[in-house]
This record gives C-alpha cells, structure tokens and sequence, in this order.
C-alpha cells in the first residue's frame, strides 16, 4: 500500500515540476542583469566556492525576480545531481545553445571561470551591437508612427469641421475635393479598412514563419536599400563572435559550426552554413567553402579565415572579424540616423504641407472670387 502512495506522490512531484518548468520557460530576463550573473558566478567559483552554493547565492542577488526563478530551478537540479550546463538546457531563451555548450565545455575542461567570462563578454557585446540596430531602425519607425496618427487625427478630427464650413463655398478646388472624399470615405468604411489590415497583418505573421516566408523576409534584408549592408554586417559579425568564442572554449570546428548554424537568424545565411558545415566534415577548409560564396562573405572575410586556419589562429581571426563588422554595424547605424533624419523631416513637411493647400486653396479661392 505504501509503495503504491509512493509512486502516486513521485507522478504528482514529476508532474508538479514540469508544470514549474513550462512556467519558467515563458519568462523573459533583464539581459544586463543575466550579464552581473555570469560575471558573479565566475567571480565566486574562482574564489573556490562550489557551484551549488554559487548558483543558491545568485539565485536571490539580481533584482530581476524572473532570473531568479530560474536560478532556483537550476540550483535544485544541480542538488538533484545534473551538471551546469545540463540545467540551463531547458532555458534557451536565456542560455542559448552556444552559452550551453561552452559551459559544458568549461564543465569538462575545467575551465569554467574562463570559460563563464568568455559567455559574459559574448552577451555583452550582442547586446550592444543589438541595441545599436534597433536604435538605426526605431528612430523612422517612431517618426513614420507619428506621422500616421497625426494623419489619422485630420480625418477624424479636423476635417469632418471643416467639411461642413467648405460646404457654403461656391467652388472647392478638385484637389480638396478629393481628400475630403477621401477622407470620408475612410470614415465610413474604417471598420472594414481595419479588418483588412488586421488580416494582412496576420498573413504576413503566418507567412513569414513559413519556409517560403523565411526565405523571402531574409532575402529581403539581404536587398533592402540603406539597411542590406547593416543586416550583413551584423550577421558576420554575429557568426564570427560565437564561432570564435565556441572554438577559444575547446569545442571541435564541427560541432562549434553546427551550433553557429543553429544560432543563425537568416535563412539563406544558415543554408549555406549548412553546407560550409558539411564540407568542413569531409575535410574541406572554412575558406574554400566561404570563396564559393563570395557575394555573401566578401574577400576581406574570405582572406582572413583564409590566414586564421594557415596559420593555426583561426579564433583570433574570428575575433578580429567580429570587432571589424562591428564596428561596421556601428558605424552604419550612426550613418543611418544621419542619412534618414532630413528624409523624415521632408516627408513629414510633405505631408504636413499637403493638409495645408488642402485647407488653406478654397480660402483664398473664396478670398479671390470675393475680391473680384
């Protein structure tokens, strides 16, 4: 009778963990927070502490309550007799594949404090260079926002006024006539005009997590004007840092690839690290798969790896591209901000100036017939 409340208490702890889990596994973290963690935990493991007691310590010192959660879990697995690494496996949004696997690496090595301060530079870097792109990228999307709810508040605010005093002028210009028809035709029809928007909207979503929708949205970036080398940049910046740092940890050029792949954003990038990593497995050297590939990659990249693997310093090579195409990305985005600003401010002017002919011609048409 015993045994059997025993394995009915073990079904019910089991089952109460996994519910834990897929909890846990939906929470976002603070990314500088998670950075002070990975400094911490190899500050105190270097200071001869034991990895149970370093992950208890950390799981109640961020002020992020999201990462702490996590930590705890990680503490009571690491209790239950599983490695580092193996118990931020379950958290990919917060330990990514290559952060598991150089911890791993450390873990077998024995060289986890290094390898933890590789992790917490590689994190820090991609989130800067991450918030370099979206502050290239927010800044129109704000202004072109703006821009539309002001157009939107002529139409429903300020010309629907208007129409009614336009009304008793003997001729309106065509030009107002047509924004005021326009304007009330969205008015009448906005329920429809934003159903068909929410539905394009949900195509585009469903179709960019598509196959066909992923090739397109990253052929697209590849090819978009001002932001194509900006996306570029970014991305062999991206593949450098984790195959430099992956390879710095001890991991093998094989395996180091095949995560690199997997942590690749770009569909038509990852397609041809796929190959790069299947001809590296037969033997064939990084820069004889990438020269194929010119296009994608460039001379200056190809040399580089080419010089790395003579010269048996491939992960400096790596790391040495890395700085470049970051401070490529850098100095594109700042570029951007420069180049974009007088264009918004044109069309915003533009569009400001529009509204005005719209209101101010039939004015001075009355003005005009009334003087004559």
């Amino acid at each position: 009778m015993s045994k059997g409340k025993d394995k009915k208490q073990k079904k019910t702890e089991k089952k109460n963990e996994q519910k834990e889990l897929k909890k846990l596994q939906k929470l976002k973290v603070s990314i500088p927070q998670l950075l002070i963690s990975i400094k911490s935990m190899s500050a105190l493991l270097k200071a001869g502490i034991a990895i149970s007691e370093t992950i208890e310590t950390l799981s109640d010192q961020s002020s992020d309550e999201s990462l702490n959660k996590i930590y705890q879990y990680i503490n009571k697995r690491i209790d239950s007799g599983s490695t580092l690494a193996e118990a931020m496996q379950p958290f990919p949004k917060v330990f990514s594949e290559t952060i598991v696997s150089v911890v791993r690496a450390g873990e077998e090595g024995g060289s986890l404090e290094k390898n933890l301060i590789f992790i917490a530079n590689t994190i820090k870097k991609e989130y800067e260079l991450k918030r370099k792109l979206k502050g290239a990228i927010i800044y129109p999307v704000i202004i072109i926002g703006l821009t539309v709810t002001e157009f939107v508040g002529m139409i429903f605010l300020i010309l629907p006024k208007l129409e009614d005093l336009f009304s008793s002028f003997p001729n309106i210009p065509p030009f107002t006539m047509f924004v005021m028809n326009t304007a009330q035709y969205i008015r009448t029809n906005w329920m429809l005009i934003l159903g068909v928007l929410v539905v394009i909207i949900i195509f585009i979503t469903v179709f960019s997590r598509t196959k066909l929708g992923k090739h397109f949205t990253s052929w697209l970036a590849l090819n978009f004007p001002i932001l194509k080398k900006l996306f570029i940049s970014d991305i062999l910046s991206s593949f450098s840092r984790t195959l430099s740092v992956l390879l710095m940890s001890g991991i093998p050029l094989s395996k180091s690839l095949e995560i690199t792949v997997s942590t690749t954003g770009n569909y038509i990038y990852s397609k041809i690290l796929k190959e790069v990593h299947a001809n590296a497995q037969k033997g064939q050297k990084l820069s004889t798969s990438f020269a194929k590939y010119e296009n994608y990659f460039g001379k200056s990249f190809i040399k580089m790896v080419n010089v790395g693997e003579t010269s048996g310093t491939l992960e400096e090579s790596l790391m040495y591209l890395h700085e470049y195409y970051s401070d490529d990305v850098e100095e594109i985005s700042s570029n951007i901000v420069t180049f974009v600003e007088p264009l918004l401010l044109i069309f915003v002017g533009l569009i400001i100036g529009l509204l005005g002919v719209t209101i101010l011609l039939p004015m001075y048409q009355l003005m005009g017939s009334i003087n004559a």
